[in-house]
């Protein structure tokens, strides 16, 4: 019998994934739309069967220790873009970067359980790398960024 548990690795992610479906849908300020084909979890790109798509994965995680038993946690979290156009797939990817971007930038400060009071909150998110195939892949297009989440 599976486990109804979730770790706060598994929050985070669950709650980007939210996140990005709920927001980025066309709708100004953002460039596209994701048509809810964001996954927390890693697939490859001929598992794809729908462009634009993202997925979500937790990555290494660290821990900062400091007196009275406090400690920060620092997780890596990759948000995988899958795009495809024919005329300019970079040009498709950077507008997605950039819809993700403005979620990230929004979710600074991440609720990702309201189960409990107080609710657990992230209290910082920064972003580490972006990147992108540079067109190699055309017509499709791949994208990564990457950021540490602090919580």
């Amino acid at each position: 019998m599976a486990s109804t548990y979730r770790t706060k690795r598994k929050k985070i992610v669950d709650e980007y994934v939210k996140q990005l479906r709920d927001k980025i849908d066309g709708q100004s300020p953002f460039n596209s739309n994701l048509f809810n084909e964001v996954h927390g979890n890693t697939l490859f790109i001929d598992q794809i069967s729908q462009f634009p798509s993202v997925c979500v994965i937790a990555g290494d995680e660290t821990r900062e220790y400091l007196p009275d038993g406090f400690k920060w946690r620092f997780l890596n979290i990759e948000f995988r873009l899958y795009v495809s156009d024919e005329d300019d797939p970079q040009e498709e990817l950077a507008l997605l970067l950039e819809d993700i971007e403005r979620v990230i930038d929004n979710n600074d400060v991440l609720t990702y359980d309201d189960s409990v009071s107080p609710n657990l909150t992230t209290t910082s998110s920064t972003i580490l790398t972006i990147a992108t195939d540079e067109g190699v892949l055309a017509p499709l297009g791949v994208g990564e960024i990457t950021i540490q989440v602090r919580y």
